[in-house]
């Protein structure tokens, strides 16, 4: 009988991933939405890691987690949603979910998989909007009111990630590599980030950034980069500043990509046009402003969207696992309530004069 009613008290919990290309979430959460238990861990990017270390962190995440909130981790979950960046082909995704029954029996009964934007903007907000994802890799998505979505970018370092942190760092080193080779000329100075990089990569010389580039290479240990730009360009480092700004009209343009395809009652709200920003990139939108506020103001004036009137930056105060546990109850026809005026906070808010 006991056994029983443990099994009963697991069957209405519900688990959450926030799978990012450096860091990851997990959230388990009661069928009246309480927060029972959270769990970090590293990267859950199929495409950089691998389906099979990409499970493992998973069912590692979420044992911890029941762990944490006194379960059973005998018991499986009702359901398990996850917002995973990477999160984007059928194929691998039904894959990843058979390996995932199959290798772990005891994980979660039920399993849904969508991609970072998404899960991020089911956490905040049921009527949808615009995703613009700026961390490790960068993406955007605009979600309409009836659930069609048209994207724009996140096809990856090799094909895209404009205004990402891995963007932000090769535009920098790049620039320090061109001048250093007589090349092209650079906008500004390259002494501060060219020390930067030999201090960052622990080289002397351009070779030895060779082996960070290729033999070694890791995207998230390269994007990590970006934060020592970050730092230069807020010590007022002409270079930083400038590769900053590039970064806020990249991500401005994928915006400005998906404007013809927004349903009108996006535009109307009293916030204008909601932009939801994800990633650690946004942390430095001082540095971008400028940029961002100018294409977007070109693009209005260009008669892109007349009712563009202006637009609202909105960030996730919590994680986007919770969104992803949200899709995962649903998916199953179950409704987690969800606060979603406690999950965003507003940083920059714009009217078009």
């Amino acid at each position: 009988r006991e056994e029983q009613q443990a099994v009963r008290a697991m069957a209405a919990l519900y688990g959450g991933v926030e799978g990012g290309g450096t860091h990851s979430k997990v959230v388990l959460i009661s069928k009246d939405g309480k927060i029972l238990a959270e769990t970090d861990g590293p990267c859950t990017n199929h495409w950089l890691v691998g389906s099979d270390k990409c499970m493992e962190t998973i069912n590692e995440m979420v044992l911890e987690a029941k762990e944490k909130a006194g379960l059973d981790p005998q018991v499986p979950l009702r359901s398990l949603g996850m917002s995973l960046s990477g999160g984007e082909q059928a194929e691998a995704i039904n894959k990843l979910i058979e390996e995932l029954q199959e290798r772990y029996p005891k994980l979660s009964e039920n399993y849904y998989i969508t991609t970072d934007a998404i899960g991020a903007m089911a956490t905040a907000t049921g009527h949808g909007g615009v995703v613009l994802i700026s961390g490790t890799g960068s993406n955007c998505k605009l979600v309409n009111p009836d659930g069609s979505q048209v994207g724009c970018g996140g096809w990856g370092h090799l094909m895209g990630d404009e205004g990402s942190a891995y963007w932000i760092a090769h535009q920098a080193v790049k620039i320090v590599f061109d001048a250093i080779d007589n090349l092209v000329v650079p906008p500004y100075d390259i002494s501060y980030v060219k020390q930067a990089m030999f201090n960052y990569f622990q080289v002397s010389n351009q070779m030895g950034i060779l082996t960070h580039l290729y033999r070694t290479f890791e995207k998230s240990k390269f994007a990590g980069f970006c934060q020592k730009l970050a730092e230069g360009a807020k010590h007022g480092d002409p270079l930083c500043c400038y590769v900053f700004r590039k970064a806020g009209e990249v991500l401005a343009r994928h915006v400005v990509a998906v404007l013809p395809k927004i349903d009108e009652t996006l535009f109307q709200g009293e916030l204008g046009l909601p932009i939801l920003c994800v990633g650690s990139v946004w942390n430095s939108w001082a540095m971008m402003k400028a940029g961002f506020v100018e294409v977007l103001n070109n693009a209005r004036k260009n008669k892109a969207r007349s009712n563009f009137s202006g637009f609202t930056l909105l960030k996730l105060k919590q994680s986007s696992a919770l969104g992803g546990a949200s899709l995962g109850a649903k998916h199953i026809g179950d409704a987690l309530p969800m606060d979603y005026a406690a999950n965003i906070d507003i940083f920059y808010t714009h009217t078009f004069s």
